[in-house]
């Protein structure tokens, strides 16, 4: 059975006649009721009641009519579909991104991207840098917003944003009403700090700092997520270096503080794979903001650290 038998069918099923079935076809008669026939044949049913007046359907073909609509149906959908995904107009989309990311910058970029392109389908996953690039290469994930370095061949990236780090404490900590931070101040501080096994060297700058004045944090308890780490400091396990951006969410008894100069700012890059075609993924990479552009967490509004003067 070819779709165009179903066609002629349906053809034939609306007009309860072969003639005018045959003249919306463009086709003879003749070979449109042959075509019936081994339709009917392939069936072993009988579709039509034919007289030399009239054309009726059997209560087979009333059950089958239905049935043939919605397979014809499927089959334009599928193949408006195809059309679509060849221009990147449709199909679906896994993203991966770390958690400071998910604030009004990147909230923008999904918001612009769903308006331009209704029929993709986005599925969203809160992962850390590490667990990004181990989904990437083994194409569990399609792109992912995390830290550098990618450092894998088979994975293209590009800046996307950049933001200052900041310290978060819990409120009353004796370090949130200093009138300014030194390095030597995070001698034997406690730290709440994302597990090593999850983590992508984001605190090494901090340490690094803090060597160099002398000065020797420990830590003191490790979290899972960024969410879990920054309920432990409210709750006032310890301190730690984050990102500016986590302001955009006010949490209760939590304190952001500025660091004392000299950290590099915390880069954001766009991850996929080299060998990835799919329009889709290119579509959804032009969305983002050229790196010179507002970054999260920064212009055009300035994140607010809290500051005690």
């Amino acid at each position: 059975m070819e779709l165009r038998h179903l066609r002629y069918f349906v053809a034939v099923a609306e007009q309860l006649s072969f003639r005018g079935a045959a003249e919306k076809l463009h086709i003879a008669q003749p070979p449109l009721s042959a075509q019936i026939k081994a339709l009917e044949a392939e069936l072993r049913v009988r579709l039509f009641e034919r007289t030399t007046r009239s054309v009726r359907l059997t209560h087979a073909g009333r059950v089958f009519l239905e049935e043939a609509k919605a397979v014809l149906a499927g089959a334009s959908r599928a193949e408006q579909l195809a059309r679509d995904a060849e221009h990147g107009l449709a199909g679906n989309l896994r993203v991966g991104f770390v958690a400071p990311v998910a604030n009004a910058w990147f909230a923008g970029i999904l918001r612009r991207f769903r308006q331009r392109f209704p029929a993709v389908q986005l599925s969203l996953f809160d992962l850390t840098s590490s667990e990004q690039l181990r989904q990437l290469r083994l194409r569990e994930l399609d792109v992912g917003l995390l830290r550098p370095p990618v450092g894998f061949p088979e994975l293209e990236f590009r800046f996307v944003g950049e933001t200052r780090q900041a310290l978060a404490l819990p409120a009353g900590h004796p370090l949130a009403t200093r009138r300014r931070l030194q390095w030597s101040d995070f001698d034997k501080q406690d730290l709440v700090l994302i597990h090593p096994d999850f983590q992508h060297g984001f605190y090494d700058a901090f340490f690094a700092a803090c060597a160099r004045a002398g000065a020797k944090p420990r830590a003191a308890q490790y979290a899972n997520d960024i969410q879990t780490k920054l309920w432990l400091i409210s709750a006032g396990f310890g301190i730690a270096p984050t990102t500016v951006t986590v302001s955009e969410v006010k949490r209760p008894g939590l304190v952001l503080r500025p660091l004392p100069s000299g950290l590099p700012p915390v880069q954001t890059v766009l991850s996929w794979r080299r060998d990835d075609q799919s329009p889709v993924l290119r579509h959804f990479c032009e969305s983002f903001e050229p790196f010179n552009q507002p970054a999260p967490g920064e212009s055009p509004r300035k994140v607010k650290v809290d500051n005690p003067n």
